[in-house]
């Protein structure tokens, strides 16, 4: 279906709505990538099954067009990472097989650049491969005071190859557990510097998981906030009580002036055999929206906020995944969880539309932010959702939904309402 957005001016950008199934828009992108001869196997892992030796799905796909590409995927039940790779095969395939034992291959075929290894293989996140691998976590968990069941395996959380590993392991006295992130080298001195900001004693109200140790191989161990994670169904006045805790944590890390982060791109570029003209409307409403933002006053940030980051146990509340903490606009938390949770809904049939979703958290949640934070407030938010909005442009494509298309097609809709552009179906 056609779809426009028209700016205050009166300029108008037109696209088209993907109407493709998942497996069209992957022959598209095939077709439009002869330099990667193993993507489709990333894009339609069940064609592996076979060769693989069981049912094969996918949860995460980073993608460069024309130089590679990268799989989180699941075979019966194993995890394991799929690459393919253009030009560069030979020498990335070397590197990724270094010290990978014949058992944790489970499929090289160098002739398309395809290779799928074990995932706790994954070199780039050397506390993976070198504690979590081997064994040796419990181990060094004791030596730091914090021991652990000793006949326990690390249970996998979240797993980006070559970003980040999430898992946890149970406490040796069976209270709890203790939380493991894994990062690559950079990501690992920025996580370690984003906790350094917290500071738990100025937000009382606020549970914060406390770092019990750290490994130079990148790994930092986190205490386990007991309790469970929020959902789009969180009440009226849960989401006050969120609004109140947020704002006293913005309040620990004031400054006059909130610096502007720039922006990752959307990432969908590389879907533009399959997006088409959505694409040039993803920058355009970018461009609208980074012209809309107000220079504020800065504050402490989580950072990456969602409601499934957010651990409520009774009437307390915590927040978890704190490796993005930064200095910033307070509205950009604000704008991050409705972000978040306005694409969790738009993935969900039948269920309250995204943009009243939206509309019920924000009052309540800015309501209880001006509790507690004395700060002034910019009144560009709308702006501010849509760029977070367009930050997970790419999102359902990389985690696999069946309806990927039409998905992000919606969430570009959204973001372009939230930047005040008129949009016609």
């Amino acid at each position: 279906m056609p779809a426009s957005s028209t700016t205050p001016s009166g300029h108008a950008t037109k696209g088209v709505s993907p109407v493709l199934s998942a497996a069209e828009a992957h022959e598209r992108l095939v077709v439009a990538d002869l330099g990667l001869p193993g993507l489709p196997g990333l894009l339609e892992p069940a064609v592996l099954a076979e060769q693989l030796g069981g049912p094969t799905t996918r949860s995460y796909l980073r993608y460069k067009p024309g130089t590679s590409a990268v799989a989180l995927l699941d075979v019966a039940g194993r995890p394991v990472i799929a690459h393919a790779w253009g030009n560069a095969a030979p020498d990335k395939r070397g590197k990724a097989l270094r010290h990978v034992t014949p058992g944790e291959v489970l499929l090289d075929a160098p002739e398309v650049g395809l290779l799928v290894v074990d995932a706790r293989t994954d070199r780039r996140l050397p506390a993976l491969r070198r504690l979590v691998r081997t064994g040796d976590l419990a181990d060094w968990l004791s030596g730091a005071g914090h021991p652990v069941a000793t006949d326990a395996s690390p249970q996998t959380l979240a797993h980006k190859p070559a970003r980040r590993w999430v898992g946890r392991l149970p406490r040796a006295e069976g209270a709890g557990h203790v939380v493991l992130r894994a990062y690559a080298r950079r990501g690992y001195d920025d996580a370690l510097a984003a906790h350094a900001r917290v500071r738990p004693d100025h937000a009382p109200s606020l549970r914060l998981p406390r770092v019990l140790a750290t490994h130079r191989r990148g790994l930092i161990a986190l205490e386990h906030l007991p309790g469970r994670t929020l959902d789009s169904d969180v009440s009226v006045a849960a989401v006050r009580r969120l609004g109140a805790c947020l704002g006293e944590l913005h309040a620990t890390g004031r400054a006059d002036v909130a610096p502007e982060r720039a922006m990752d791109g959307p990432g969908v570029d590389a879907l533009a055999p399959v997006l088409g003209a959505h694409v040039d409307l993803v920058h355009h409403v970018a461009e609208v929206a980074r012209g809309s933002l107000r220079t504020g006053p800065g504050a402490l940030l989580h950072g990456d906020l969602s409601l499934d980051q957010v651990v409520a146990d009774g009437h307390d509340l915590g927040l978890i995944d704190l490796d993005r903490v930064r200095l910033g606009n307070p509205l950009d938390d604000v704008a991050s969880l409705l972000a978040a949770a306005a694409l969790t809904r738009l993935a969900t049939p039948g269920a309250e539309g995204a943009a009243g979703l939206v509309a019920r958290l924000r009052e309540p949640l800015l309501a209880g932010h001006a509790s507690t934070w004395s700060g002034p407030a910019t009144d560009d938010l709308g702006p501010r959702t849509a760029l977070a909005l367009l930050s997970r442009a790419a999102e359902p494509f990389r985690s696999g939904h069946p309806r990927w298309p039409d998905l992000t097609a919606d969430l570009i809709a959204l973001a372009a309402e939230q930047a005040g552009l008129q949009v016609a179906a």
